[in-house]
């Protein structure tokens, strides 16, 4: 099972606390270039941090994390409407940014904000991507910026085969919510991989 938690971009206490709580187990952290560039010489700069858990992967999360879907249509960064050669580009410009801050803790794996993409994810593999991460067997802890029923979540767990990431906001989480990542971790009945060996 994946451990991933998306939009890693600040030093905050609440991403002091997820890295630290999830420091003995693999995690994948989806990193927003475009966030990163901007706050490089910010004293709550993300990178330094990260540097200290080696337990951390950085996959990229799309480049900026804003919607380009047009009206109606379910919020995307890079929809089939955007321009091919543009998405195309802040891609591989994303990607850049995110080796060049993160050497090997980089990854080359792609998740589109709001586990949408527009385009042929071949396209992903031509400019270097060697996996994606979507909707498919990920298992959303916060629905709605909520919280998963707990029943429904050991219940997926136990018997459903296809689940292979559970996916956190660190950001959006509770006191209550860290407690039961913390204990589910400290329980050891879910084996941790990491996304080198998954993809």
């Amino acid at each position: 099972m994946l451990l991933r938690t998306d939009d890693l971009i600040l030093r905050t206490s609440k991403t002091e606390r997820f890295l630290e709580i999830t420091k003995d187990v693999p995690v994948m952290c989806a990193t927003q270039p475009k966030d990163i560039l901007d706050n490089l010489d910010d004293v709550d700069s993300v990178i330094p941090l990260v540097k200290k858990y080696k337990n951390i992967t950085i996959v990229q999360h799309g480049y900026d994390h804003i919607n380009r879907s047009r009206d109606g249509e379910k919020k995307c960064e890079f929809p089939s409407s955007r321009n091919l050669n543009d998405s195309i580009s802040d891609i591989i410009k994303g990607k850049k940014i995110l080796e060049d801050n993160f050497k090997k803790q980089f990854y080359p794996v792609f998740v589109p904000p709001w586990n949408r993409f527009g385009h042929n994810y071949q396209i992903l593999s031509e400019v270097g991507f060697i996996g994606y991460e979507d909707d498919d067997e990920v298992l959303d802890m916060q629905p709605k910026r909520g919280w998963i029923d707990n029943d429904y979540f050991w219940r997926k767990i136990q018997t459903d085969d296809t689940i292979h990431s559970l996916m956190f906001h660190h950001e959006w989480m509770t006191d209550e919510q860290f407690e039961f990542l913390e204990e589910l971790i400290e329980s050891g009945v879910i084996q941790w991989k990491s996304i080198r060996e998954s993809s």
